[in-house]
């Protein structure tokens, strides 16, 4: 996947609020599972840390896991800035490269519907996660192709079904699947509202 266009919006990508209040309303929702101060987690598709950063006061650590250098270098100065302590970032396409790790909770918030495989990332966010722990996955519904700008790259979906993503996570072996609508994105350069759902599941114990 190229990472050029994130690279170059990095930034300034905090600087809309609808981003911000996005990554707060995820956050919030997350906030809402078993988290505890023994959790080991990892979120996919970091970008600048919104969501992660929010909810690392309430887990043990996190690894923080991007394939834009760029977004990475915007959290690593938070991270320094701020003196987060239990947050590592990482590069890595979880897609094509190996990766042992295993966590207690694995986040991935507005990124899927940039993944090609996106039946493959759930397959392998399985794989690393512990009995007994949580997937917690923010995406777009189903929308008809008018969320992206017309000439924005690397959009391989518009949106899911939440239903069709259930399948696959229930094939992967996990259960107390659910989701929820956690926010609505309005924009108004085209008057038209989309909703974003969380997804969790948890890996049997």
């Amino acid at each position: 996947m190229s990472t050029e266009r994130f690279d170059k919006a990095a930034s300034e990508w905090d600087g809309k609020s609808r981003r911000v209040q996005l990554a707060k309303k995820i956050s919030n929702a997350i906030s809402k599972l078993a988290l505890t101060k023994e959790m080991d987690a990892m979120e996919y598709g970091c970008g600048t840390g919104l969501v992660g950063i929010a909810i690392s006061p309430a887990i043990k650590k996190l690894t923080a896991i991007d394939t834009s250098p760029g977004m990475l270098e915007v959290l690593e100065q938070k991270i320094s800035t701020e003196a987060l302590e239990n947050i590592r970032t990482l590069r890595c396409d979880l897609l094509a490269e190996d990766y042992t790790t295993m966590h207690h909770l694995i986040l991935c918030s507005m990124t899927l519907h940039h993944i090609e495989d996106a039946r493959g990332l759930l397959q392998r966010f399985a794989e690393f996660l512990l009995p007994g722990g949580y997937i917690a996955i923010a995406d777009l519904f189903s929308e008809d192709g008018t969320f992206h700008d017309a000439d924005a790259e690397g959009i391989h979906h518009n949106g899911f079904d939440p239903e069709e993503l259930k399948a696959v996570l229930n094939s992967c072996g996990l259960e107390d699947i659910s989701h929820t609508t956690v926010h609505t994105i309005a924009k108004a350069d085209n008057n038209r509202e989309y909703p974003v759902f969380l997804l969790t599941a948890r890996k049997p114990s």
